[in-house]
C-alpha cells in the first residue's frame, strides 16, 4: 500500500496516510473528507548527499558535546565537596 502525504481544504491540516485503490482518507483532524493529496519529492541519496548529511551530523555531535562539557563544569561548580 503506497503513502500519501495530504492537506486538508477545510482546516489546512497536512497528514499522510495508507491508501488503497485511491480512495482518499478522512482529515483525521477534523474528519472532514475534503483532502488535497500533495505532491511528494523522493528522498535521493548520492555520494553528495552522504558527504553533507555526515558533516552535518559532526557539527551536530560537535555542538552537542561542547554544551555537556559546559553543563557538567557548571555542576562541578556549583557543587563543593
Amino acid at each position: 500500500m503506497p503513502m500519501f502525504d495530504f492537506v486538508c481544504t477545510s482546516c489546512e491540516h497536512t497528514f499522510d496516510a495508507l491508501v488503497r485503490n485511491d480512495v482518499l482518507p478522512a482529515c483525521p483532524a477534523c474528519g472532514a473528507a475534503t483532502v488535497e493529496k500533495l505532491l511528494s519529492v523522493p528522498a535521493i541519496k548520492t555520494s553528495g548527499t552522504h558527504g553533507k548529511a555526515l558533516a552535518a551530523a559532526k557539527r551536530r555531535d560537535k555542538a552537542q558535546g561542547q554544551e555537556r562539557m559546559h553543563a557538567q563544569r557548571q555542576y562541578e561548580l556549583s557543587h563543593d565537596d
